[in-house]
């Protein structure tokens, strides 16, 4: 069978420059759908929505949800689980409560929606369910760049990780959310070492070698950039981590 043709940025921004799509504020499906490609295919070439649509032109405001859990990420940023209140985060985000109450019935809801806003969960498990036969040379990649979405907050991450860490009603909804993803991430890295793509070790700690460098850089970007420490952009960090982790993931030569 032929390999799959690849995917261009180019040729998927010629397709929406051809035939943009429908006014309003375009999902990820409508742009994948006029593009001829999946979400995935979306997300592992331009990261997220936001950055598609600046590579289009378009000119899109956030749309209620996104202002609400922008402001519910600057609670849990700046409080924890505790402070966050979707009281609260209907007055910062200029919302209706009845709107805030309608979008996430619950505390918990609207957690569970700030750390899948900040960890795109669903689209690494489409990279995966779309490409997992490929090697890792060419899903290890895709993965990275999905992950790397833009500056994770500090807050959010380290609220996210501790407030799991307790095994509560509140949290238990988004310790499933994040073991589905390292799960399934685990399950591809262990594929790859019995066919011999990979090196043999414990695949949780291959995953966590692959994960720990690629969230330390998205969480200290901001510093990173304020002190010129690096005149990488993002994509070309995270290209360059991902190559490090496949350099140590390589099987021994095998002796003649």
């Amino acid at each position: 069978m032929a390999p799959p043709k690849r995917i261009t940025r180019e040729a998927v921004l010629a397709r929406l420059s051809a035939a943009p799509p429908a006014d309003g504020t375009p999902s990820m499906d409508e742009l994948a759908a006029v593009a001829g490609v999946s979400r995935a295919a979306l997300y592992s070439l331009f990261g997220s929505r936001a950055a598609l649509l600046e590579a289009i032109g378009a000119e899109v405001g956030p749309s209620v949800a996104e202002r609400v859990l922008a402001a519910a990420g600057e609670l849990v940023a700046e409080l924890g689980l505790a402070g966050l209140s979707l009281d609260e985060a209907a007055g910062r985000s200029g919302v209706s409560r009845a709107t805030v109450y309608r979008l996430y019935p619950g505390k918990a809801a609207l957690f569970r929606a700030v750390v899948a806003a900040n960890l795109p969960i669903e689209e690494g498990l489409e990279i995966l369910a779309s490409y997992g036969h490929l090697p890792p040379a060419e899903v290890m990649p895709m993965l990275a760049r999905t992950l790397a979405q833009g500056p994770v907050p500090v807050g959010v991450l380290r609220s996210m990780l501790f407030e799991v860490s307790r095994r509560d009603e509140e949290t238990e909804p988004v310790l499933a959310e994040v073991l589905r993803i390292t799960t399934a991430i685990n399950g591809y890295v262990r594929q790859q070492m019995d066919a011999g793509r990979l090196r043999r070790m414990d695949p949780a700690l291959a995953v966590e070698a692959f994960l720990a460098p690629v969230m330390l850089h998205m969480v200290s970007r901001r510093f990173i950039e304020e002190f010129g420490l690096t005149t990488l952009t993002i994509e070309e960090a995270i290209d360059e981590f991902t190559a490090a982790w496949l350099r140590a993931m390589a099987p021994p030569a095998r002796r003649r």
